[in-house]
């Protein structure tokens, strides 16, 4: 990982949001302790990223009838391959008609770290954890960028991305997603057999075009 430039990217305030306090809230000790980790972090990780565009359908949702009566479901989406059954992921995508669909990771290196860490020294792995959690959402924020940028060129926009796990876009999409992307082949990125993304560092999302 281009340490310097991720040194940039990265959001501090973001760092100590998932230490669970303020950063204003943070001393000179610690704001030294969290710059070292994120720079040990940074020289170990391997981000890898890939992205795919397929076309886009949302359909009607209608009723369904149950015991206490008509019930709204919730619209089904065909995107490629995939077929979804979301409310808030049709909302999000509301006027588009192509959706990419993308994993990153940090890679195996940044779990093997905070493992490690968190044998030996459990503060300093918290401090790695929260700079790895925050580095991750610096990756994804910059190839939402690539995506905008490349959309912008051809006249077109993107809507903000929305992950498996948000609202009622379940995780139990997330191994249809891995395997429409080969995510496994292409980043390394697989699933448990709990159904957790490893490495653990790793993000998949939808981002509509219109």
């Amino acid at each position: 990982m281009e340490g310097d430039r991720w040194q940039k990217r990265i959001v501090r305030r973001e760092i100590y949001r998932y230490m669970g306090m303020k950063e204003q809230a943070a001393d000179e000790a610690l704001q030294a302790q969290v710059n070292e980790q994120l720079k040990r972090l940074l020289s170990v990780c391997r981000v890898r990223s890939f992205y795919q565009v397929f076309p886009l359908c949302v359909l009607e949702a209608g009723e369904a009838r149950t015991a206490s009566g008509p019930e709204e479901r919730a619209p089904v989406l065909r995107l490629g391959p995939l077929t979804i059954a979301s409310r808030d992921l049709a909302r999000n995508l509301r006027g588009c008609d192509e959706a990419a669909l993308f994993g990153a990771t940090l890679g195996l290196e940044a779990d093997r770290l905070i493992y490690r860490l968190g044998r030996m020294a459990l503060g300093e792995a918290v401090i790695t954890d929260a700079c790895a959690a925050a580095a991750i959402e610096a990756v994804c924020d910059e190839l939402c960028e690539e995506l905008a940028a490349e959309a912008s060129r051809l006249g077109r926009r993107t809507r903000p991305r929305f992950s498996p796990g948000f609202g009622d876009f379940t995780l139990e999409y997330q191994a249809a997603l891995l395997r429409t992307l080969e995510l496994q082949k292409r980043i390394g990125v697989s699933l448990t057999a709990g159904g957790m993304m490893t490495p653990t560092k790793s993000v998949t999302a939808v981002v509509g075009l219109w």
